[in-house]
């Protein structure tokens, strides 16, 4: 039974399915001897180098008792030591990524988790609030509902069944017991907090672990901003926020970034007065500006109060309500008195606690882990990956930057380094905002010669029969060569229509490219189709970009 493979199926944030070696090999210590791996004594199975001697398990019974090879123990000074090729310290959306695929590759692994496998994105991140603004989205289409010619009487909302759904979407993702779908899998999982003791050994909850090869996942926390009297006053993150048993009447939030303008939108469609307070000139400062103040009307339309370039300096109770004070322009002002605050802004890398000093890991507490394009700290045996080291705080890059950094980890093949130059990303407002690459401004500071097309969605046809003409498709190009420097899409399922975009992007591909590829009627797909054209067509006066024979024309009434 030890040369058979079994197929393993495990669902947590991540899942995968490989063939890996049953119970009693996958259990194996680091050595092996050679009736389990068909290797001679003295044999590392990663690297297939030869070793001096047999390191074995720890003794059940005394130094004398016949060793558990299974366990993979070590004996150090006395105490039992599990010894693993490699450790990740994490089990989010990278942590789970950088286990599987090690597994996959037959090491022995460990994982260290304090609070909830999937991380943030999946317990009270990206799944929840995804699922709330598809709730949100039915209830304002139920609501509007005359508009299609569908009546429907007295529309409501049931919160907590609501919440119920939250719970029942992520388990579902999970697949359950999230804990045991990782065991499962052949991780041991130790659910503690991770301190390093040395440079390989980590202290788990009073048991100590050695990686030859360590991993550290640990994502970001979010921090209270430096606002006097909000502690007393009392706030909530998106950690409570996913979960409310009750909704409030009205609702501060701090912050005008992605989270803010998602639970924004949310909660005003389930009827909360909301006032957005973001610090920053302009709503979603990162985005291009012409599609963040298109946004925002949207936004304000639906009933968002939307207050930018404020600094909130101060929180008290009056009258039972919650109030904000701050500055705006050197000036005093008083914002809102409200039932709730939400803090969504102030997040840090998680390091506190993981003692990287000892390990000889640089880091800083703003910036988190310093490490080189190959995703390797200045310790050369640790790795780091996610929130804790990137500037771009998403799943999908924390998942690429994982792969890169266990195939450098654990594998013989050359190393690989990150790439940053195409970087997607999306916020999950109705309709949706996605971006990729420069925007207009940026690529005119990096000395670009710009060439810019702008589609409004309204002139697609697409648009015009499902009712979702708000938003546009905007493609920032190189005049010279044609080739994208930027994409970026307000529009209804502007995730998926910016993935040609980024793949155009990764290949260096102009956007003739995307204009020479038929692209089908009628879709929301061809507003980047008609972009790219207007990109590609030589810029001669009497040369116009038509959209099409049966494209709309003028102003969309209300009522279509």
């Amino acid at each position: 039974m030890d040369n058979q493979a079994e197929w393993c199926w495990a669902r947590d944030r991540y899942s995968w399915s490989r063939p890996i070696v049953p119970d009693r090999v996958r259990e194996r210590s680091r050595i092996t001897p050679i009736h389990r791996r068909g290797l001679a004594p003295g044999v590392n199975t990663m690297t297939g180098e030869r070793i001096a001697s047999w390191k074995m398990s720890a003794p059940a019974g005394g130094e004398n008792a016949l060793p558990d090879l299974r366990k993979g123990y070590e004996v150090q000074n006395g105490r039992a030591v599990a010894s693993y090729d490699l450790v990740v310290i994490g089990a989010g959306g990278a942590g789970s990524t950088a286990a599987g695929e090690a597994i996959g590759r037959g090491a022995k692994v460990a994982m260290v988790e304090r609070w909830k496998v999937g991380g943030t994105c999946l317990n009270v991140g990206c799944d929840p609030t995804k699922t709330m603004v598809r709730s949100a989205q039915i209830l304002h289409l139920a609501r509007k509902a005359e508009r299609f010619g569908i009546y429907a009487k007295d529309v409501g909302a049931n919160w907590p069944v609501v919440m119920r759904r939250v719970e029942r979407v992520i388990d579902t993702i999970r697949g359950g017991d999230g804990d045991q779908n990782v065991r499962n899998s052949g991780v041991a999982l130790y659910k503690a907090s991770a301190t390093f003791r040395s440079s390989h050994e980590i202290d788990v909850d009073g048991e100590t672990i050695r990686g030859d090869k360590i991993i550290v996942a640990t994502g970001a926390a979010w921090t209270c901003p430096p606002i006097t009297g909000l502690p007393e006053v009392g706030y909530i993150t998106n950690v409570e926020a996913v979960a409310l048993p009750t909704l409030p009447r009205s609702l501060a939030i701090i912050g005008g970034g992605v989270v803010a303008v998602e639970f924004a939108q949310i909660f005003a469609r389930f009827g909360v007065e909301v006032t957005i307070l973001g610090s920053a000139d302009r709503l979603l400062p990162k985005e291009d500006a012409d599609l963040s103040h298109a946004l925002r009307v949207i936004l304000e339309r639906e009933g968002v109060r939307v207050e930018t370039g404020v600094r909130v300096r101060a929180a008290d109770m009056r009258d039972g309500l919650k109030c904000l004070a701050g500055v705006r322009g050197g000036n005093l002002v008083e914002f809102c008195q409200v039932e709730e605050i939400l803090v969504a802004a102030g997040r840090a890398p998680a390091v506190e606690g993981l003692n990287l000093e000892t390990a000889g890991v640089a880091y800083d507490a703003k910036t988190g882990i310093t490490v080189d394009d190959e995703l390797r700290t200045t310790a050369p045996h640790i790795w780091a990956i996610g929130d804790v080291v990137s500037r771009y705080a998403f799943t999908h890059v924390a998942d690429y930057q994982a792969r890169i950094a266990e195939h450098n980890a654990m594998s013989r093949q050359p190393p690989r380094r990150v790439d940053y130059r195409v970087v997607p990303w999306a916020t999950f407002t109705d309709p949706e905002l996605a971006r990729v690459g420069l925007t207009e401004q940026e690529a005119q500071d990096a000395g670009h010669d710009v060439k810019v097309a702008v589609v409004p969605i309204k002139d697609l046809a697409r648009a015009v029969t499902s009712g979702e003409t708000d938003g546009m498709v905007k493609l920032i190009a190189d005049r010279g060569t044609g080739e994208i420097l930027g994409g970026h899409i307000l529009a209804a399922h502007a995730g998926e229509m910016l993935a040609e975009v980024a793949l155009a992007m990764r290949a260096r591909l102009p956007a003739a490219a995307i204009a020479d590829t038929m692209h089908a009627y009628p879709t929301l797909s061809e507003g980047v189709f008609w972009a790219a054209y207007e990109i590609a067509k030589p810029d001669e006066p009497a040369l116009q970009a038509i959209r099409g024979h049966q494209s709309p024309y003028g102003e969309v009434p209300a009522d279509v």
